[in-house]
């Protein structure tokens, strides 16, 4: 596994954090998105 660089400065610090938690919000949106479409399928196809 590669280690990720330590922050420099406290400015540095909330950047990274900042980009991090973007990603993980992206990922959940992501994943909701996924879910909700296969549901919308799924109902479709029962009608």
């Amino acid at each position: 596994m590669t280690e990720r660089p330590e922050p420099k400065t406290a400015e540095e610090m909330v950047r990274m954090r900042k980009s991090r938690n973007l990603a993980l919000v992206l990922a959940i949106a992501g994943l909701a998105v996924l879910f909700f479409v296969l549901t919308i399928v799924r109902m479709g196809g029962a009608t």
